[in-house]
């Protein structure tokens, strides 16, 4: 049995007071911490796929981008952000469309593309894909390289660009994955993905025989001449020739980034992936 009844003496008294304790000073800092999370959480989630909002962006080259832009799958990565550095070139009119493809292989503005395309031009345009549309550049021949079938451009202009780096192509094998971009005749960009068929293949061009080229057959296209095979990466395998083969078809060769590099790096600087 329980009996109720008066409790004598004092009550022990509770030590531990949570209100006397600073409380307010660590839950304010937690507080602002959480609400700049969520901020800065809101802010990429709204702008990380802009180029604008790297620092230095246009000095990037392709393969640095694409590191950088993880926004989209690969695949689809690497299709939205090679068309800006890929290019068309053609004659200097006003409504002239472009006679063959370039790539930008220089932040300020260099552009190879093949010799054969440009040889006759009296005056050459660079048509640039930007965010405003397509954009024309003057250009001039810097330098030529006839037995490979290549010329050297510089855009007359002071803007950056976003470019190729050169890729390590003594690494390149039959079956390794590449992909053939170029620009048509309005301007689009198209492109192709396929496998290196060849690592040592020859090509007649006139009366130049090019020898040690890449065979691919992502190149489909005439638009495709001039323009960048690239890997996985992003990076310039080479430059793309299209040819008519036995059955009239058009057969894909590349001149390899290797070939590019030696013949033309005391003119440009050169990124490699």
């Amino acid at each position: 049995m329980i009996e109720v009844g008066e409790t004598m003496g004092e009550l022990p008294t509770n030590k531990i007071v949570f209100c006397e304790r600073s409380w307010k000073t660590p839950v304010s800092i937690l507080a602002f911490l959480i609400f700049v999370t969520f901020a800065w959480g809101i802010y990429l989630l709204d702008h990380y796929d802009e180029d604008d909002n790297f620092h230095g962006a246009d000095d990037l080259s392709v393969g640095q981008f694409l590191v950088r832009n993880i926004a989209m799958p690969h695949v689809q990565r690497l299709y939205h952000t090679v068309p800006p550095a890929v290019v068309g070139v053609g004659g200097g009119g006003v409504n002239a469309g472009p006679v063959a493809s370039g790539a930008i292989v220089g932040a300020n503005g260099y552009v190879i593309t093949t010799l054969h395309s440009v040889s006759n031009l009296p005056e050459i345009s660079v048509q640039v894909a930007t965010t405003g549309g397509i954009r024309r550049f003057p250009a001039q021949v810097v330098k030529t390289i006839p037995g490979h079938d290549l010329a050297l451009l510089k855009m007359q202009t002071t803007e950056k660009f976003l470019h190729f780096r050169m890729a390590d192509v003594q690494t390149v094998v039959p079956g390794q994955q590449v992909f053939a971009f170029g620009r048509n005749m309005a301007g689009a960009p198209l492109v192709r993905q396929g496998l290196v068929q060849s690592a040592d293949a020859p090509l007649a061009v006139g009366a130049t025989q090019i020898t040690h080229l890449l065979r691919s057959d992502a190149v489909y296209s005439w638009e495709q001449t001039g323009g960048p095979l690239v890997n996985a990466q992003g990076d310039l395998v080479g430059i793309n020739i299209a040819a008519t083969g036995p059955t009239g078809k058009v057969e894909g060769f590349t001149v390899p980034a290797q070939v590019i590099v030696s013949h033309l790096q005391d003119v440009v600087r050169f990124k490699k992936g």
